[in-house]
């Protein structure tokens, strides 16, 4: 069975939840790492694959393991092994390819929920066309990206990318979101509207490992 790290940069509260969801529905054995308090341990226990989730803080803060992060993140990249980018993960590695992140409309708001993201091309067995209704909580966005990614989903611009050679996918809203980050993000989601966002948000990440011979 195939290891995937899931690499979680939080600022207050761990994403555990998230994690947890994760777990439970991917064949395949996942650990967890916290790389503000210790990056090493990406290199100790190294994995197939993996995912960056999201983070209170903005790429442009440039805190001192936002580089060590990001050059570690090329560097397995490099060696071939996919990465899913989610959130800060996404915004983290658009902005370090040379895109351009910003605030969508300022530091005071935040965009929580879901949002329709329409595929725009067949990709790892999905077709063009397909909604997908995916959770939201971010402040920030990705204005612009270089010619090597490019988009592949669309609500806001930019919200899925892949890079053109690498096997890197970002994603703006969260596919891996929990019950309780849905419940404590936007209230007024319905138990119904938050099991659909889950569903599409599950697809699109087996479709990714998937492709890359990650799961089962």
């Amino acid at each position: 069975m195939k290891k995937i790290a899931v690499i979680d940069p939080f600022m207050v509260n761990p994403a555990l939840s998230c994690f947890n969801r994760l777990v439970d529905h991917l064949p395949a054995r996942l650990h967890y790492h916290h790389p503000q308090k210790n990056l090493s341990t990406l290199e100790t226990y190294p994995a197939d694959a993996y995912i960056v989730l999201g983070s209170a803080s903005h790429v442009y803060h440039e805190l001192p393991w936002h580089g060590p992060l990001g050059d570690f993140i090329l560097k397995v990249l490099h060696e071939n092994k996919p990465v899913l980018g989610i959130c800060f993960g996404h915004q983290l590695m658009c902005h370090r390819f040379g895109g351009k992140v910003e605030y969508y409309i300022s530091e005071d708001v935040k965009l929580t929920g879901t949002r329709a993201v329409t595929l725009t091309q067949d990709v790892f067995g999905l077709k063009a066309g397909t909604a997908l209704t995916l959770p939201i909580k971010h402040k920030q966005v990705v204005k612009s990206v270089p010619d090597e990614l490019e988009e592949i989903g669309r609500g806001l611009p930019f919200d899925i990318v892949r890079h053109k050679t690498l096997p890197f996918l970002g994603t703006q809203p969260h596919p891996e979101a929990s019950v309780e980050f849905c419940a404590t993000e936007s209230s007024t989601l319905t138990l119904g509207e938050v099991q659909k966002a889950q569903s599409d948000g599950l697809q699109l990440i087996t479709a990714f490992f998937r492709h890359h011979d990650i799961l089962a």
